[in-house]
């Protein structure tokens, strides 16, 4: 039989209340007052990740995940909250700061077609919206630059969330006139243009 346990870290998963939670290391970045209170304005329960710790000298100690408990301490409005662990144990200080160094070296980032596509299958009334509009210019919305298609999306949504429906209307409509669906025309960079000229 195959010997599979090479794959597999030896940690365990636990509930540990946030007071029994030691952050800070001189590895970690200092906490962000404002992340922590933007992302509870926004809490979603299915977007917490477990945090991940190392139990060395008796103490948990957070590798990863010190902003996620003082955002659920802010919610939750105490620190005896128990909060989802991946607890390795015994962990070196030195192989603890490695995990946090590198954990997001080889994590593929998702681009702004993937989240805009994401929410589309998520009904996001937003996204849905800007879909709509883009189509009914005879455009799609894509990954690449192709004849009639919009790769700029990210550009998109924010002409829609700061400057409303009717400006990006107007900006589809005149890019559309001028340029007739010319993929050069509907970069992000010229959308952004043509609404900044206009």
């Amino acid at each position: 039989m195959d010997n599979y346990n090479e794959f597999i870290p030896a940690v365990h998963f636990e509930l540990i209340p946030i007071k029994n939670l030691v952050s800070n290391q001189e590895y970690q970045r200092n906490l962000s007052i404002k992340h922590i209170q933007r992302t509870a304005s926004h809490f979603d329960l299915y977007q917490i990740n477990p945090v991940k710790v190392s139990f060395r000298d008796g103490r948990n100690y957070v590798i990863n995940g010190q902003h996620t408990i003082e955002i659920i301490a802010a919610i939750s409005g105490s620190r005896e909250t128990p909060v989802w662990c991946m607890v390795y144990g015994d962990l070196e200080y030195v192989v603890e700061a490695d995990i946090f160094a590198n954990q997001q070296k080889y994590v593929k980032s998702l681009t702004p077609y993937e989240i805009f596509m994401a929410n589309i299958e998520a009904g996001s009334d937003d996204q849905l919206i800007i879909k709509s509009l883009v189509e009914s210019y005879g455009l799609k919305i894509v990954s690449g630059k192709v004849l009639c298609g919009i790769c700029g999306v990210a550009c998109l949504e924010q002409i829609y969330k700061k400057f409303g429906y009717h400006n990006l209307d107007r900006t589809l409509r005149l890019i559309v006139g001028t340029w007739q669906g010319d993929p050069m025309s509907l970069s992000a960079s010229m959308i952004r243009r043509r609404f900044v000229i206009n």
